[in-house]
């Protein structure tokens, strides 16, 4: 991982305690895949740079998805930055 990509996940664990009074939670994994979303790489590159399989990655989607009360790419990384994780 990259540190501005570090940087940034260490930035969102502050904003971690907003998600929570929420009622939303992400796991870290969850946290980091909405984060690369929003930097716009695809489940392939996402794949890539996490090492894992892209089926995990739409795996890992579709929770993000249903945890943020979402249908598409764009609307969990628009809740999840509205909700402080991005």
């Amino acid at each position: 991982m990259d540190s501005v990509l570090g940087l940034e996940l260490s930035e969102n664990y502050a904003s971690h305690s907003r998600s929570m009074e929420a009622g939303v939670s992400l796991s870290a994994r969850e946290h980091t895949i909405v984060l690369l979303m929003g930097h716009g790489l695809t489940n392939k590159m996402i794949a890539r740079q996490l090492s894992i399989a892209p089926e995990t990655v739409k795996s890992h989607a579709k929770n993000i998805f249903w945890k943020l009360t979402v249908q598409t790419r764009a609307e969990a990384v628009y809740r999840a930055s509205e909700l402080g994780f991005i």
